[in-house]
């Protein structure tokens, strides 16, 4: 079902050499039976046969950065030894087909930068060995399911990029391996929750563009020693910005700007040694008078 190939990758694809040596196959040792499709950054374009399916010892399918239309098929669902399904940046539509929640060994999920729609399937709630989920690019609505926080295994979250709506749902702080945490550009309101903030070992805080308000807690500094990107502009954020952050030492990005902090800002930042961007613009800071 690919009606373009400008490489000339599939040329390999005929009856007078095994599938195992055609380019971007990959097949196990002993069965000889394909574990890994790896076609990314071709320029393919086309769609997603169904047949796919049927690659019952299929490990690992990257497709991404390609022009491959078209919706996610269900089939997909009956690879029950898929670890890994990559299809970034791609053109594919629909919704996430539930079917994938079949697939009880994937760790990772990267469907970033396509145009799927509907909400996050509440059958992913089986998913227990996801490590990577990122859905961050798409037109996807709904509120962020609460049963991700007993997906544990979760090390990076990405939502960002959608029109999700509703508040944050609590049950993320049971993510304690969680390192990257990105919901910034939906449309989410409320506040934090509080235990969000003691996820020690998130590296990437980004909350920025939606319509959350409230204020940072003192000893956010403290809770986040290992934060190194901390995102919350456009946001209606206010009260200080806390002192404490001044023991984040490994942050590199800073951006509060247009929210509604004030007083002075008295964080230290001499020990922030890699720090390269930092923005607190257009909020109502220090004690400057006309």
């Amino acid at each position: 079902m690919i009606s373009h190939d400008p490489t000339g990758i599939l040329n390999s694809w005929n009856d007078s050499r095994h599938f195992c040596k055609w380019e971007g196959i990959t097949c196990g040792h002993k069965h000889r039976r394909v574990t890994i499709l790896d076609l990314h950054s071709r320029g393919l374009v086309g769609s997603l046969s169904p047949h796919l399916g049927n690659l019952s010892f299929l490990r690992d399918m990257d497709l991404s950065n390609n022009s491959i239309q078209g919706k996610i098929p269900q089939e997909f669902g009956r690879l029950f030894r898929l670890e890994a399904l990559y299809l970034v940046n791609n053109s594919l539509v629909g919704k996430i087909p539930t079917n994938l929640s079949y697939c009880s060994r994937l760790t990772v999920l990267y469907l970033r930068g396509n145009n799927l729609v509907g909400n996050i399937p509440t059958e992913f709630v089986t998913l227990y060995n996801l490590k990577i989920l990122a859905l961050s690019s798409n037109n996807l609505t709904g509120h962020i399911p609460p049963f991700l926080g007993n997906l544990t295994s979760l090390h990076r979250l990405s939502l960002a990029y959608n029109a999700f709506g509703g508040n944050i749902p609590d049950s993320l702080n049971l993510l304690k391996q969680l390192e990257f945490l990105a919901l910034g550009k939906n449309n989410l309101y409320g506040t934090i929750p509080l235990s969000l903030y003691n996820l020690s070992s998130l590296t990437v805080f980004s909350l920025s563009e939606n319509h959350l308000h409230g204020s940072l807690p003192l000893s956010l500094g403290l809770n986040l020693p290992n934060v190194q990107i901390f995102q919350i502009s456009y946001n209606f954020f206010g009260g200080s910005i806390p002192i404490s952050l001044s023991n984040s030492s490994k942050l590199e990005w800073i951006e509060m700007s247009f929210n509604s902090f004030s007083g002075k800002l008295s964080v230290d930042f001499s020990g922030m040694k890699h720090l390269s961007l930092l923005n607190v613009g257009s909020n109502n800071l220090g004690n400057w008078r006309r």
